[in-house]
């Protein structure tokens, strides 16, 4: 059974891997780059809200950072959209980002309270 990098380190691979700069993945979530510096040595970790936007702004799903299993297969959902199929696209990736972030934090030891 092979060890899993701690999260910093896989944020810190995958913003390598896409060529983002710590200054452009700090921007995405409002920080400065010695802040966000500090997310990818351990020091600051990540609110969920936080993971989710990094998510976004590197175009990956929060599984290709938590390495967690998809989540797509038990998502189950209902909305009401602009009527865009793009609406519900983007609706819908964001249901499975945050099914992720649950799925991870569980696994974590967080509950919810």
């Amino acid at each position: 059974m092979s060890e899993v990098a701690p999260l910093h380190e896989r944020i810190q691979a995958v913003r390598s891997r896409l060529r983002i700069s710590q200054a452009d993945a700090g921007q995405a979530l409002g920080m400065s780059q010695p802040t966000y510096s500090r997310v990818e040595d351990g020091s600051r970790p990540l609110k969920g809200s936080e993971l989710v936007r990094l998510a976004d702004a590197f175009g990956v799903r929060v599984a290709a950072i938590t390495g967690i299993a998809d989540v797509s297969d038990r998502a189950r959902y209902a909305a009401r959209t602009d009527g865009s199929q793009a609406g519900m696209v983007k609706m819908r990736d964001h249901l499975y980002a945050y099914l992720e972030l649950d799925t991870y934090l569980t696994e974590q030891g967080f509950t919810a309270s």
